[in-house]
C-alpha cells in the first residue's frame, strides 16, 4: 500500500513533464517574444511580352479625380504557378486619345508590383521595349493604377487568384472596355529573366 507522502511525491515528480508538454503544445503565436519569421521568396521565369488588344478588354475603376482611362487585357492575365504572381498587360489612355501599354506583374502576398516592359509605339514597326523594374509596394509605384489592377482582379485580401482560369473570369466581370481601339504583337524575346530574391513578411 502506497503511502499518502509517497503518491504525493510522485505527482510532483510528474508536474515538471506535464508542464513542458503543455508548453510544446502551445501555438508559436502564444509565446512571448515569437515572430513571424521573414519569407523569402524568388520569382520564376518571366515569359515574354505577350500579343495583345483591346478587343476582350476590360475597363478598371478608378478615382474620379484620375485623368487616364486604364484597362487590361483579360486574355493577357496569367498565374504563375510556382511564385504566384500574376502578370497582365494593362493600357493607359489619356484625355486626349494617346495610349500606352505595359507588361506587368503583381505579387499578391507582399503587395508589390513590378513593370516589366512597355509597348512602344513610336517605334517602326511598333513594339515591346524592355523595362524590368525593381519590385515596389503598389502605393509607392508611380504608376498608381497598378493597386486598382490588382484589387480588381488579381488578389483578394493579399492571395492570388487560383489559376489563370479565375484570373480571367475574375477580371471579366469588370465593365467592358470603352476607350480607343489597340492593339499590340508579341515580344519576340523574353522581357525579363528571374529577378532576386524577395524578403516579404507575410
Amino acid at each position: 500500500m502506497k503511502s499518502r507522502s509517497g503518491t504525493r511525491c510522485g505527482r510532483w515528480a510528474l508536474a515538471p513533464t506535464l508542464l513542458a508538454t503543455l508548453m510544446l503544445a502551445l501555438p508559436v503565436a502564444a509565446q512571448p517574444g515569437a515572430e513571424d519569421p521573414e519569407i523569402v521568396w524568388r520569382e520564376g521565369e518571366v515569359a515574354p511580352p505577350p500579343a495583345w488588344s483591346t478587343a476582350r478588354m476590360v475597363r478598371i475603376d478608378m478615382p474620379i479625380y484620375s485623368e487616364v482611362m486604364v484597362g487590361v487585357d483579360v486574355d493577357s492575365v496569367t498565374v504563375g504557378g510556382k511564385d504566384g504572381v500574376v502578370r497582365y498587360v494593362a493600357v493607359v489612355q489619356g484625355r486626349g486619345g494617346a495610349g500606352s501599354a505595359y507588361y506587368q506583374g503583381v505579387h499578391c502576398k507582399s503587395f508589390q508590383g513590378r513593370t516589366y516592359a512597355r509597348y512602344r509605339f513610336d517605334r517602326d514597326p511598333p513594339g515591346w521595349e524592355n523595362v524590368d523594374e525593381a519590385w515596389q509596394d503598389l502605393k509607392d509605384m508611380k504608376s498608381r493604377y497598378a493597386r486598382a489592377i490588382a484589387q480588381a482582379g488579381a488578389c483578394e485580401n493579399f492571395v492570388p487568384a487560383a489559376s489563370t482560369v479565375q484570373a480571367r473570369r475574375t477580371y471579366a466581370r469588370n465593365p467592358k472596355w470603352s476607350g480607343a481601339a489597340f492593339e499590340g504583337r508579341a515580344a519576340p524575346v523574353p522581357a525579363a529573366g528571374s529577378a532576386a530574391p524577395q524578403t516579404v513578411r507575410p
